[in-house]
């Protein structure tokens, strides 16, 4: 036993050392999944040990979860959203029609899969997978999520019928100009493996990436119960799977339903909000933004600062350019609103190559 040398001193410590703590965070990634009852809640992990406290080894949230920690570079956190497994009570798309004997109230539900999204919705993750959603609560979240142009749902339909369902929805919806498709489909057919959760796992800790360059994780294989043409159909529904590519088990593209590229999407999320935190972490830090050129000059130095970090990361092919107003040309009833409308802003978001073209003479 090693001696212990005295110290000699008046104060004295009794110390106790515990295992690091990991505060609530900004989560990477979300699973979605029924609750047992007509509440939501909601909870972020940092590793599997917190999370089985909750969700036993023998669920889905879990199975799904292990996955995504099974990623190479994937830390977490992950956030777990339990959803009403009731319709909302408080009906939303409430119309009132008068008759001869007085009124008529209509009244459409909200479906609890849409009410527990929507409390978290703006929790900081840019992807979220689902644990047992039905197709009915898939088309109601599909929608919801399109229309507030929010967070890439990659779903994982288990045959080639349920995939065409939720294209053929997807289709009849997603198609507002200037809005982006944000309901991705893997298809995988085996009821043990989670590609979507790996795949949105690499992503979100890989950003920039595009779907179709992510491979070779534990749990892509290809699908041996799907044939060539099904591949063909998947492909014409703008949905993936994974395939053989050179020896690598990658997916055969990065698409949306919609026809749009899933990280096209995501990028663009991730624009705005990185713009719009940052912005507001400047009006934060102020006690009193005075309402002139040089808060102007400050504010467009936060964007620029935004801007650069964005260029690094791969997400922007060209800065943002920056327009503002001067103090002397913002009308008087915006100073007296406090508002300031002056900035335009216009940058263009990065793209890859995914196929390569190209003439090969060959002299004999």
């Amino acid at each position: 036993m090693p001696d212990i040398v005295k110290q000699t001193t008046d104060v004295h410590f009794i110390v106790a050392i515990h295992a690091l703590t990991n505060p609530d965070s900004t989560p990477l990634v979300a699973i979605g999944t029924k609750n047992n009852a007509a509440t939501t809640k909601s909870n972020i992990y940092n590793d599997l040990e917190s999370l089985s406290s909750d969700y036993a080894e023998s669920t889905g949230v879990y199975a799904q979860a292990a996955a995504m920690f099974d990623v190479n570079g994937f830390n977490g956190p992950v956030e777990v959203i339990a959803y009403p497994n009731v319709d909302s009570i408080t009906p939303s798309g409430v119309q009132s029609q008068g008759t001869g004997h007085g009124g008529k109230v209509t009244a459409t539900p909200t479906p609890g899969i849409v009410v527990g999204i929507t409390q978290h919705l703006f929790d900081g993750f840019k992807y979220l997978v689902l644990d047992g959603a039905t197709e009915t609560e898939i088309e109601a979240l599909s929608d919801f999520l399109y229309d507030n142009q929010r967070i890439m749902l990659v779903t994982q339909p288990n045959s080639v019928t349920t995939l065409q369902t939720l294209a053929t929805h997807v289709a009849g919806y997603q198609k507002v100009k200037n809005k982006l498709g944000n309901t991705a489909a893997i298809v995988e057919t085996a009821k043990d493996r989670y590609p979507a959760a790996q795949a949105v796992a690499y992503a979100a800790a890989n950003l920039p990436v595009d779907f179709q360059h992510i491979g070779n994780l534990s749990q892509f294989e290809p699908d041996t119960d799907l044939t060539t043409d099904d591949y063909d159909t998947i492909a014409g529904l703008n949905a993936t799977l994974v395939v053989n590519k050179a020896g690598d088990y990658m997916l055969l593209n990065g698409k949306a339903l919609a026809g749009n590229y899933i990280d096209q999407f995501v990028h663009a999320q991730l624009v705005i909000d990185t713009l719009q935190t940052n912005l507001q972490k400047y009006l934060n830090r102020k006690n009193f933004p005075i309402y002139n050129d040089a808060t102007i000059k400050e504010m467009t130095q936060t964007i620029n600062a935004v801007s650069t970090s964005l260029l690094q990361m791969g997400v922007l092919y060209t800065a943002i350019v920056v327009n503002s107003v001067p103090r002397a040309n913002v009308l008087n009833s915006d100073v007296a609103a406090r508002k300031y409308n002056g900035f335009s802003l216009n940058a263009q978001i990065a793209d890859d190559i995914d196929t390569i073209n190209a003439k090969l003479d060959l002299t004999l």
